[in-house]
């Protein structure tokens, strides 16, 4: 039998945990008439499941007769990406395709009856919309892994005119919250600053419990032991999921818990380490254990003052690796983080 869980970053496993109620808020917001949002955010650290949830969601509208999904990629030129993904999706190819009238743009052919030749991929877009409308259809547009690039910028200008001009369009895109933030940290795309975002929350430990106790055949008690050790971080379900299967056991032995921890640490912890500022280290080094502490008794440790300290305290949260479990305390969030950071603090020479 395959191994039911994966490690392979953004690939829907056998073993999967629905994120029922941000897919249904996502769904229900563009389907609306009208659309109460036409742009979504969804943002997380790495192997917090944005991928996958973004490919849940896109399977529910390519089974929608009335809806056209164009996938795009940030590191090319977006505006050409979309006129060629409209103009070839099997759903409205018939209104573009005709032999009276042709032209190429950048490489791409494309037919339009009786219409001018136009200059601008924007111009092409609009015309390509004009059509899909008039048939009453719409179209998602998804972007996996945004960055702050010049095609990214001049694509967001361009949706923020088709969101003016009353176009069917919904956009729908993830990124790390660093990405996400340079983003719309650009003056002319203050829309994106305004677009609901759905930050990624650690999985339902029930759920994940219950996800265990099946494929392994476990009492509940059993698999919430093997949950507790997830903190709900999708990744580490799945490498913890995929190590059992691999080895054949039911618990996490030192064995199984030695290769989990290498697992997390060369596919995430390191690169996130890697990312954070030195006063972001330092705060992270200054929390003793995976217990909470007292926001006042760090303060303390590191020698900040409250309104500093906030700062840091904020992007750790927004980056997925704090959380506050009560007011005037902080924790990891992340499993078994603190033994990484105790190791990289020991490793400081």
């Amino acid at each position: 039998m395959a191994n039911p869980f994966t490690l392979t970053f953004g690939k829907k496993p056998i073993h999967y945990i629905d994120r029922l109620k941000d897919t249904q808020t996502i769904i229900e917001s563009f389907t609306q008439e009208p659309s109460s949002e036409q742009v979504y955010i969804i943002t997380g650290l790495r192997g917090s499941g944005k991928t996958v949830l973004l490919s849940s969601v896109t399977k529910k509208f390519l089974e929608k007769d009335d809806w056209v999904v164009a996938d795009l990629n940030s590191e090319k030129d977006l505006l050409e990406g979309l006129a060629s993904e409209l103009y070839q999706n099997g759903k409205v190819k018939s209104l573009f395709l005709k032999a009276e009238f042709s032209f190429s743009f950048h490489g791409l052919s494309f037919s339009l009856e009786g219409d001018e030749p136009v200059l601008t991929s924007e111009a092409l877009i609009k015309k390509m919309l004009d059509r899909i409308k008039a048939k009453g259809k719409k179209v998602l547009i998804t972007i996996d892994d945004v960055v702050s690039n010049e095609y990214m910028k001049v694509f967001a200008k361009t949706f923020q005119s088709l969101i003016r001009f009353d176009y069917p369009v919904c956009l729908l895109m993830t990124g790390l919250f660093e990405n996400i933030s340079k983003l719309q940290d650009d003056k002319s795309l203050t829309f994106l600053y305004r677009a609901p975002k759905i930050y990624l929350s650690p999985l339902d430990l029930v759920a994940v419990s219950e996800s265990y106790q099946k494929a392994f055949e476990l009492s509940f008690d059993e698999a919430s032991k093997l949950a507790a050790l997830t903190n709900g971080y999708a990744y580490a379900y799945q490498v913890l999921g995929f190590l059992l299967f691999q080895a054949g056991k039911k618990e996490a032995d030192p064995a199984i818990v030695s290769q989990y921890d290498q697992y997390l640490r060369e596919f995430v912890y390191d690169k996130l380490w890697s990312e954070l500022s030195m006063n972001e280290q330092k705060i992270l080094k200054s929390i003793p254990s995976s217990a909470a502490i007292r926001t006042r008794d760090l303060l303390s440790i590191l020698g900040f003052d409250n309104s500093y300290f906030s700062v840091y305290r904020d992007s750790l949260t927004k980056k997925g690796l704090l959380y506050s479990p009560s007011y005037g305390y902080v924790r990891f969030v992340l499993p078994r983080f603190s033994e990484f950071v105790t190791a990289k603090t020991l490793l400081t020479f």
